[in-house]
């Protein structure tokens, strides 16, 4: 289809060049060019994909102005190859439908991409959340917090104004990565056939260095802000310096030390006795651990700076001894540590080698008494010998009586020996402070750096058994020590001391940026002839100790969510000024940050300080994710997954607990809508969370207890109209005969008998039966219960109140009043859960889990016993129901009108989901009948039914208390998105399985931090889940459509593809004689 001619000679040379610019825009050469680059981009996006992950392709390409800019130049050449065809024929009807489904792709893949979500929601097992983060883009939030006083209550945002958000484009690497990483270098000791095979193979970095160059990255030495913050009267300045994608904080100095193995024994053939082989370093990367030097935390600073200048060097074990490092403040200190070597037997108290006036002195303990004075050699100065210790007692600085904290702690043999010294000068007057010396402890040796007044006390241990290797290693007072020094000049030095021989090693300078080749021997072990090697691959050198962010290599597996991203930025703001590391926020907002992520500027004159953040992105997807559990799959005979999955629920924004109902007639169970969940106002930071933990209905009213907000409230079930009750602020402000001591702390368990309300609550270990009328007068409390109190029952037929104690295993009832108290009416429960009565029949049941199952299988188990008479009459329990292996009851009740015992049963998570994905819903929840006796057990149909407790029997209808969720038990894994679409602003999204972290057992820091104390969990697990959204989804689908009908009618056209051929005339004697004659 030939396109139109519209630039003639005769025009005006404006309108020509305006003309032939529309040509250009709608020729088919621009068209094949366009199309190329394009085919060219994607490919290579996938290759960065492919090697560096998603992030990174989005960022460097899909995300960059060019990649932008050629999206725009193919869709201006579609638009003007269907327009300069106008008005359009017939036969170009499929051209023109064809280019219009393109732009409307085009337009779909635009809005995507603008208004779209791909972000990571990182989800604790148990634990649920809100917001997902964006993988990339940064920012620096700027706001001002008045003075106030942090040790009083208060709402801390009331004293924070946010003024201004600072985009931060700082990209997907460490900034000290595009240069070592995006060049073109061929990995040493890797051969190539030729040098197609080499570019091929190392290419990728050296042109992704220069096409990254093109997206808008941040860059060091980038001014972000330089202005005046309006409102505050000061101009602020933030100047990049350091931007690490992935980090770790370490102590500087810090020496990286390798250690190889242990000597090797063998028997030799030709001689037939045992030979020894030096110990090798093992192949692959080096395994090397960190020596440094601890800077004193700022909350003993004030304590111990005078004493400890240079910081804490914590001993490392390391092989045959430990490992330490010290830095040398000046020279005389840097001859102290080389020339330290003892003269001479050590003998029973020691020597010790100090500077004094410059020179080095050797001193025998075993010639001195305490209160001795040590004449000197070459100096007009003495020390005194004020005090020889066999151990010693650390009590802090503070502490009376003291030398620096430390004190002679009286031992018969020597643990820590310590010697006390005082200088003096030739008129006898003190001279400079008091000198420790540790012989075993040199990490806590007290110098006097003023007038370099340094030492090492050598005590002889080579007779005393230690323990080399084990769990106690650690702990022994007693060791072989390696001591680095960082020099003056920032050389590395180091010295060994065997305690076995009593012989220091003489200092040897070490090689910095060691390898095998350059080990050099280390602790000698007693049952070896060849001392261990070691090697120092890195060191870092640093004047005085500090926190310093180390930048680790590029993982393109961990998200977000799972790296400590860190900047190093100067900030100036008014006349103050100071360079800073600050960590990346990733939090939900209004979460308050750490201490290093934030960099904080007080103004005392303005009584105000400036608060720099750095958060990611957060979006509110309008509802909240629990993970329920995790689970991975291992490679065999590895530790590497080959597979991992989620399950999760989709959770109410606002209610994590609401009461449900299941009616005779109906299997499906549904919300009573109390509370009310969340609505699109609701979706707000830092919302409240209401959740059920106990109801009573009677008629039309629902009482319920909120166990997060912690009041007790009451519904209309018409009008869904709420009244609170009873607050611990209404409680509080009873006075004189109202006064009283009832209290809402853990409320829980609520149940309605005789006009008054009782529940559950908890303070401390003691858990607490109260109860109010049913207007929220007259609350009080009636009996208080040592342990867990999991439920309440009443007999109104002889007005007693009965309550299961789990942690105490037993039963009690007092009358409504909490007098007449029988504690432990029946007693040997295990692990009950529920407690219910049939007081028609004086019978009780319980729910059991049972603990006597081997390994970690559980059968959970329904008791039964008529009610005693007393608590001295034996109760007859006995079990009427065994519940299926990995199995319990959570919730029981008796329904006296039907004569029915009804459970809920829940059953551990199942293993072996993985693999085995379809979209039935998995139902862990099963809502069960029986009769009195445990006979005629029928499962009622109740879909819907998770993680459910507190079962009611009402007019035949069945009331529960369980999770608020959309939907549970949901699967997600790495090839099979889940969509949802939020209930309160309406997006749809897609989940993902993207990664992981963990496990952490117990007592790792997560672990601790995330799972309750009492819990029996065995690991933890983080998932990371990919959220996308993508409004422009249905408009590309559209496009394609649009795109595929087009091409459609072409075909059946023929406009396009096929010209119609022209009928040729059939020849006859006469034409042909016709035709000779022209010729002739």
């Amino acid at each position: 289809m030939a396109q139109p001619k519209l630039v003639s000679p005769d025009q005006p040379s404006a309108l020509r060049a305006i003309l032939w610019a529309y040509e250009l825009c709608a020729s088919l050469k621009l068209a094949v060019i366009l199309i190329f680059a394009m085919a060219f981009t994607l490919g290579y996006a996938t290759f960065v994909e492919a090697a560096y992950g998603t992030p990174v392709v989005q960022y460097f390409v899909y995300q960059t102005w060019w990649f932008n800019g050629l999206n725009v130049l193919l869709g201006v050449n579609i638009f003007c190859a269907a327009a300069i065809r106008y008005p359009w024929q017939r036969h170009q009807t499929g051209f023109v439908i064809t280019h219009i489904g393109l732009l409307t792709l085009l337009i779909g893949a635009a809005i995507g991409r603008h208004y779209g979500i791909d972000a990571q929601i990182p989800v604790f097992e148990s634990r649920m959340e809100r917001y997902a983060f964006d993988r990339t883009n940064l920012f620096f939030d700027v706001s001002i917090e008045e003075d106030h006083d942090e040790n009083l209550a208060h709402n801390h945002n009331e004293f924070t104004q946010t003024l201004k958000r600072i985009p931060f484009p700082a990209g997907p690497f460490n900034w000290g990565d595009y240069d070592s990483q995006f060049d073109y270098r061929l990995k040493e000791g890797v051969s190539y056939d030729n040098p197609v095979e080499a570019f091929m193979k190392n290419g990728l970095r050296w042109t992704s260095g220069h096409i990254f160059k093109l997206a808008n990255r941040a860059s060091p030495g980038e001014v972000l802000i330089d202005s005046e913050i309006p409102g505050t009267g000061k101009s602020l300045r933030i100047e990049l310096l350091e931007f690490m994608a992935n980090s770790q904080l370490s102590s500087e100095p810090r020496v990286e030390m390798v250690v190889g193995g242990l000597p090797e024994k063998y028997l030799d053939e030709e001689s037939g006795r045992e030979a020894e082989r030096p110990g090798e370093f093992p192949p692959g990367p080096a395994n090397a651990f960190s020596v440094t030097i601890q800077p004193l935390p700022d909350s003993i600073a004030e304590l111990y700076e005078d004493i400890y200048p240079y910081g804490f060097s914590q001993p490392m074990q390391a092989g045959g001894g430990k490992v330490m490092l010290w830095i040398a403040p000046d020279e005389i200190y840097q001859r102290a540590f080389l020339e330290a070597a003892p003269q001479g037997e050590l003998g029973t108290a020691g020597q010790v080698v100090i500077s004094l006036d410059g020179q080095i002195h050797h001193i025998d303990l075993n010639k001195y008494q305490i209160g001795d004075t040590i004449e000197l050699n070459n100096t007009d100065y003495t020390l005194q010998l004020s005090g020889l210790w066999n151990d010693v007692s650390e009590l802090g600085p503070e502490a009376e009586g003291t030398v620096y904290g430390f004190s002679e702690k009286i031992a018969d043999e020597p643990v820590v020996p310590t010697v006390h010294l005082q200088a003096f000068d030739k008129a006898g007057k003190v001279h400079g402070r008091d000198v420790l010396l540790f012989a075993n402890k040199p990490h806590h040796n007290v110098y006097d750096y003023e007038n370099k007044i340094y030492g090492t006390y050598w005590f002889d241990f080579s007779s005393k058994e230690i323990q080399l290797f084990g769990p106690n290693a650690n702990q022994e007072e007693v060791y072989s020590r390696i001591e680095f020094l960082q020099s003056i000049d920032k050389k590395l030095y180091y010295r060994y001391w065997n305690r076995r021989t009593n012989e220091l090693t003489f200092p040897l300078l070490v090689e910095t940026s060691g390898s095998p080749d350059t080990a050099v021997s280390g602790f000698q072990m007693p049952q070896f002839e060849n001392p261990l090697k070691f090697y120092v691959s890195n060191f870092t050198s640093s004047d005085k100790p500090v926190i310093a962010a180390t930048a680790l290599p590029f993982n393109r597996d961990l998200q977000i969510v799972q790296r400590e991203v860190r900047a190093k930025v100067k900030v100036k703001w008014g006349d103050l000024e100071g360079e800073h590391w600050i960590r990346a926020f990733v939090g939900a907002p209004g979460e308050r940050q750490q201490a290093d992520q934030q960099i904080r500027i007080h103004d005392s004159e303005a009584g105000n300080s400036l608060v720099l953040t750095m958060p990611t992105e957060a979006f509110d997807i309008g509802f909240r994710i629990r993970l329920k559990d995790f689970e991975r799959k291992l490679d065999p005979g590895t530790s590497q997954a080959s597979h991992y999955s989620s399950w999760v629920d989709f959770v109410d924004l606002k209610n994590t607990k609401e009461i449900w109902t299941l009616s005779e007639s109906d299997a499906k169970a549904t919300s009573i809508g109390i509370p009310v969940r969340a609505t699109p106002e609701d979706a707000v930071p830092n919302m409240p969370h209401n959740s059920v933990s106990g109801f009573a209905i009677s008629g039309k009213e629902v009482y319920w207890l909120d166990g997060n907000q912690r009041t007790l409230n009451v519904t209309n079930l018409e009008t869904k109209k709420t009244t609170t009750l009873v607050t611990n602020d209404k409680l509080r402000a009873l006075t004189g005969a109202d006064a009283t001591n009832a209290f809402l702390n853990k409320p829980r368990g609520l149940i309605l008998e005789g006009g008054r309300l009782f529940w559950i609550d908890q303070t401390g270990g003691t858990s607490v039966i109260q109860s109010v009328q049913t207007n929220g007068n007259s609350a009080t409390r009636i009996v208080h219960s040592p342990g867990d109190v999991v439920q309440i029952v009443a007999d109104p037929s002889r007005s007693k109140l009965y309550w299961l104690n789990a942690s105490a295993g037993q039963i009690s009832r007092a009358n409504f009043e909490g007098r007449e108290m029988e504690i432990g009416l029946i007693e040997g429960l295990k692990r009950p859960t529920s407690l219910a009565i049939d007081a028609r029949n004086s019978l009780l049941f319980w729910a059991e889990r049972d603990p006597n199952a081997v390994g970690s299988t559980t059968r959970g188990r329904i008791m039964q016993s008529t009610i005693p008479a007393s608590s001295a009459t034996k109760a007859n329990s006995r079990s009427i129901i065994t519940l299926d292996v990995d199995t319990f009851a959570t919730a029981i009740t008796y329904d006296s009108n039907s004569s029915r015992l009804t459970y809920i049963t829940a059953e551990k998570p199942r293993q072996g989901y993985i693999g085995h994905h379809t979209g039935t819903v998995h139902r862990t929840h099963h809502l069960v009948s029986c009769n009195a006796t445990g006979g005629d057990i029928t499962e009622i149909p109740a879909e819907g039914l998770d993680l459910a407790d507190g079962l009611q029997v009402h007019d035949g209808n069945y009331y529960w208390n369980q999770s608020a969720s959309y939907q549970h038990d949901i699967y997600i894994t790495m090839n099979a998105p889940v969509e949802f679409d939020s209930p309160t602003n309406g997006h749809g999204y897609r989940l993902f399985q993207e990664s992981f972290s963990g496990p952490w057992k117990p007592g790792d820091p997560e672990y601790e931090r995330v799972i309750p104390s009492e819990s029996q969990q065995e690991d933890l697990y983080l998932s990371v889940l990919t959220v996308n959204r993508d409004p422009g989804r249905a408009i590309r689908n559209f496009g394609c459509l649009i795109v595929c009908l087009g091409i459609a009618i072409m075909f059946y056209m023929k406009a396009y593809f096929f010209k119609a051929r022209k009928k040729k005339a059939s020849l006859t004697p006469e034409s042909i004689s016709v035709e000779n004659d022209d010729h002739e």
